[in-house]
């Protein structure tokens, strides 16, 4: 037996593959692309890592059954924002596809619980705050949209089936060491990451970008509470650590670290997403309340955090 994790190479996906073969589960680690070799050293002898597609149906549902029929589904295998928007019909094959495929060799092993990473990129602009799970749904990107959509599949087959389905609507995760190629938040993690290495940055947002994230500790924890809580009656959580608000995440860094160099070069395209969500503030009282999962780290623990996970390396 074994949870079975999809997109287990990426940023959450390594860190909850970690956390869990730190508790002694065990793991069962699939991707596309698979994390660096020091990574799999790490994990050798507690999880092992499959390399694959989420689009092959017939592989999945071989590593469904190969993983047990008890232990949750934890599906983070997708495509992100900037690929969404690329190659919308990849997308598509990708998000939904994927996660068809998934659903269906849950409910074909044992109904196996499904917990699916979504984002809180399923809401639209010009709602009125706080941000509640109750919001309509109105993405305005390929990313929200495919997510939106397999939040419904899901809901379907938990409907129709009889599926322990449940998911998570995440801000966006930041956290030491992080890749996300195109990420439009990627600067959350890199302010207080290029301090820490000494390096200057040229901050792609302006001073007054606000914008909300969840902390990847948070997260890992948030993906955890989902798989152990006896009951989810909502099924559909919001989780966010807080708002990165850029000027004040600067001067706390530049407190930690008096050397550090920044200058603000405002990328045109990466504004035109953050600045959607500059007024936001996600309500996780749900999950506070149906989970029992409460954010740890505000800004100040995450920009701490990530200078000493960095300086350790």
């Amino acid at each position: 037996m074994a949870v079975f994790i999809t997109g287990a190479g990426g940023f959450i996906g390594q860190a909850l593959v970690t956390a869990l073969a730190e508790q002694g589960k065990e793991v069962l680690a699939f991707d596309f692309n698979p994390p660096k070799e020091e990574v799999l050293s790490r994990w050798k002898g507690k999880a092992e890592f499959v390399q694959g597609d989420i689009r092959d149906a017939a592989k999945i549902l071989d590593l469904v059954k190969a993983s047990g029929n008890k232990d949750p589904i934890i599906h983070l295998a997708a495509m992100l924002t900037a690929g969404c928007d690329r190659d919308p019909r990849l997308a598509i094959e990708v998000n939904l596809g994927g996660t068809f495929n998934i659903l269906e060799g849950a409910l074909q092993n044992g109904k196996r619980p499904v917990i699916l990473a979504s984002t809180i990129g399923v809401y639209g602009r010009g709602l009125p705050q706080p941000i509640t799970e109750e919001m309509p749904l109105e993405p305005d990107g390929w990313y929200g949209a495919t997510k939106q959509s397999a939040e419904q599949m899901g809901l379907l087959y938990a409907r129709r089936q009889g599926l322990d389905f449940r998911a998570g609507r995440f801000a966006a995760v930041t956290g030491p060491n992080r890749v996300a190629q195109g990420s439009a938040s990627l600067f959350t993690s890199l302010i207080p990451e290029k301090a820490a290495r000494g390096e200057h940055y040229d901050i792609e947002v302006s001073e007054d970008t606000s914008y909300p994230v969840v902390y990847i500790r948070d997260a890992v924890e948030a993906l955890l509470k989902l798989m152990e809580a006896p009951a989810a009656p909502s099924r559909i959580y919001n989780f966010a650590s807080g708002n990165v608000v850029v000027k004040k995440m600067v001067s706390r860094v530049k407190e930690l670290i008096p050397s550090a160099s920044f200058a603000y070069t405002p990328v045109e395209d990466i504004m035109a997403v953050v600045s959607a969500y500059k007024e936001w503030t996600i309500d996780c009282s749900r999950a506070e309340r149906e989970l029992g999962w409460k954010p740890r780290f505000g800004v100040e623990a995450m920009v701490e955090d990530i200078i000493r996970v960095i300086r350790s390396q």
